[in-house]
């Protein structure tokens, strides 16, 4: 089954825990792990890799010795990741209980999460979690799609990285991406 078809599967399975129909696009992908500064990084963390959109990408700019591991809830799309990327630490878990899986502290911390599907509550637990675990000096990036981010929803994510993050700033729109989208970098 192609990773297409197997990231469609999971949708329709649960789609408050894929929220996305379609796998991210190799632009969107390129655009995150840039603003993630994953090049520079020591130790990347990515949150939610569904089926490796940002995960080839983020281990073809990892620097040389340089950590990473990937959380991802389903354990049907973490083996299918842990497949497509045998050096990979892949890890079956939970974004809510992130000291479980880590062994540091990120200074990148990629997520592929679909924050708009998910409760305020849920959201609060993930977003501390995961300024609990990165180092002090460390980024956070995200993406939203365009237009629902101007939805209540969407309002309240953005309310929310404001209460959690210092400073939050967005990319241009990647409009080769479907639907199109854009990157939310954060740091604490």
């Amino acid at each position: 089954m192609s990773l297409t078809l197997r990231f469609i599967r999971e949708f329709l399975r649960s789609p408050g825990s894929v929220g996305a129909i379609w796998p991210s696009s190799p632009a969107l992908a390129r655009t995150i792990v840039h603003v993630a500064n994953v090049a520079d990084a020591r130790y990347v963390l990515e949150i939610g890799p569904g089926n490796g959109a940002f995960t080839g990408e983020i281990l073809d700019r990892l620097r040389a010795g340089a950590k990473f591991v990937a959380v991802e809830k389903s354990p049907d799309l973490a083996r299918t990741v842990a497949k497509r990327f045998p050096a990979a630490r892949i890890v079956a878990g939970c974004a809510t209980d992130l000291a479980a899986h880590l062994d540091g502290a990120p200074d990148s911390v990629v997520s592929g999460l679909p924050w708009a599907v998910f409760g305020a509550s849920l959201q609060d637990a993930i977003l501390g979690q995961i300024t609990s675990a990165m180092s002090q000096d460390g980024t956070f990036a995200t993406f939203a799609y365009f237009g629902p981010h101007r939805l209540k929803a969407g309002r309240a994510f953005r309310s929310k990285l404001d209460a959690h993050f210092r400073d939050i700033r967005r990319t241009p729109v990647v409009v080769s991406n479907f639907p199109p989208a854009f990157v939310y970098f954060c740091r604490r």
